[in-house]
């Protein structure tokens, strides 16, 4: 994977939309241009990998059935029912709840010791923590760009070995249960594709760094119970400001 510039540009590009998406609720501006050349990106995601192809076709479908006028009020009520609430929430998308079925838990505190060593940090006034589905997405993606940027193949080496290790101790344990959730979630529509969308790339990835060891990752049950040794996390909570968007590098 090395000195590959294409699959460099293809894996940051979908994390970048995948960021988009899942942040919080996309713009409508951003809906409408993903509409544009949808035939030619539903056949050409379809050659790569068959969830990406469904779930393009899904999107396709909700922004045919949805009126323009409507969408962004559509996604938006869509985002808040399936993920904030005010009432019970259809998915919880965040690490720790996934692993130990607790907000805010060892999970989290693991996950903030490895960003630390790499050097990212949230930036304030960002009120979710690290553990969000969105902000891990952003992490791969700040990473996929650091590997971009490396100034030899020894420095870009380093940064995939990142992009390994935080797939395989992170995202890659929970995250496709995750998108499985959402694509199961009573009310998702756009979000159904999105997640499909997700769960094929995540697929993709681990492909792609089969090489690098990454076929070998502990299932969700073998980590819960790893965690399950744990009592209950007595760390520190956090508050922060509502609003702020990416992870910020040091």
């Amino acid at each position: 994977m090395v000195g590959d510039r294409e699959l460099l540009a293809f894996r940051q590009g979908y994390y970048e939309l995948l960021v988009s998406l899942f942040w919080r609720e996309p713009p409508g501006d951003l809906l409408q241009h993903l509409s544009d050349g949808m035939s030619e990106r539903i056949q050409a995601a379809r050659n790569l990998h068959t969830l990406l192809g469904e779930g393009w076709e899904g999107i396709q479908r909700f922004l045919a059935e949805t009126p323009s006028k409507e969408l962004a009020e559509a996604v938006a009520d869509e985002y808040i029912r399936l993920f904030v609430g005010p009432h019970e929430t259809k998915v919880n998308p965040y690490e720790s709840f996934y692993l130990t079925g607790r907000m805010w838990d060892q999970p989290l505190a693991n996950l903030r010791t490895f960003l630390k060593a790499i050097g990212i940090e949230k930036q304030e006034g960002y009120a979710e923590p690290e553990d969000f589905l969105a902000f891990e997405l952003e992490v791969m993606r700040w990473l996929v760009a650091k590997q971009g940027s490396a100034a030899n193949p020894e420095e870009e080496k380093r940064w995939l070995e990142h992009q390994v290790q935080f797939l395989k101790q992170h995202l890659l344990v929970w995250a496709p249960t995750c998108t499985r959730d959402i694509e199961n979630a009573k009310g998702a529509n756009l979000y159904r594709g999105a997640a499909m969308i997700l769960r094929g790339f995540l697929e993709m990835e681990r492909t792609f760094f089969r090489e690098l060891g990454l076929d070998k990752i502990m299932s969700l049950e073998e980590v819960r119970r790893l965690y399950g040794a744990f009592p209950t996390w007595k760390g520190p909570t956090f508050d922060f400001p509502e609003e702020g968007p990416k992870a910020g590098g040091k």
